[in-house]
């Protein structure tokens, strides 16, 4: 139950909320541009959705990143430990990101209560819309970081979903690229 819980959580709802997110900073500023560019008149509403998207894009995707284990890691201290070392020391990792998560949730909740009335510049929508990204990574991180933490500790298998296998034409083209051909 709770396996499908997380995959639905973060592989269907959070994977497809970054997606609209990031088509909508990118159509903002190809908006921004056109009306710079070519109407000679800035649409002012475009740069701040673009900016707030931003980072709702950056701190939802990072959440994506932990869910699949892509963070960049140092692992040259884990590779000289035993292997009671190593678990212990993924437990100390996976506690230390149960932390970060419910300190981003608690004190982006706080922020929430301090923003509460202001609204944006341009678009005139509460701020606390704009920054209720923070307690929700905050707390998409705890859920995500207890769940590997208890998917190490009983030795479970921890599964996401897999990413899009390169096509063989384009893995050769990559390749071609590296070695300097054309």
């Amino acid at each position: 139950m709770a396996k499908k819980f997380i995959h639905v959580l973060y592989d269907k709802v959070v994977f497809n909320l970054v997606w609209v997110v990031g088509l909508t900073m990118s159509l903002c500023i190809l908006l921004q541009i056109f009306g710079r560019s070519f109407l000679k008149v800035p649409v002012a509403w475009t740069d701040e959705l673009a900016r707030f998207s931003f980072l709702w894009f950056c701190l939802f995707g990072s959440v994506i990143t932990l869910r699949n284990k892509m963070h960049l890691g140092i692992d040259y201290f884990e590779s000289k430990m035993s292997e009671q070392g190593k678990f212990r020391n993924r437990i100390f990792v996976y506690a230390l990101i149960i932390l970060f998560g419910l300190c981003l949730g608690v004190f982006g909740t706080q922020l929430l209560g301090i923003v509460g009335g202001q609204l944006t510049s341009v678009m005139r929508i509460p701020m606390a819309v704009v920054y209720s990204a923070l307690p929700l990574t905050g707390f998409l991180y705890v859920i995500a970081g207890a769940w590997q933490m208890y998917c190490h500790i009983k030795r479970i298998p921890y599964e996401t979903e897999a990413p899009p296998e390169i096509p063989d034409e384009v893995k050769r083209m990559g390749e071609e690229a590296l070695r300097g051909k054309k």
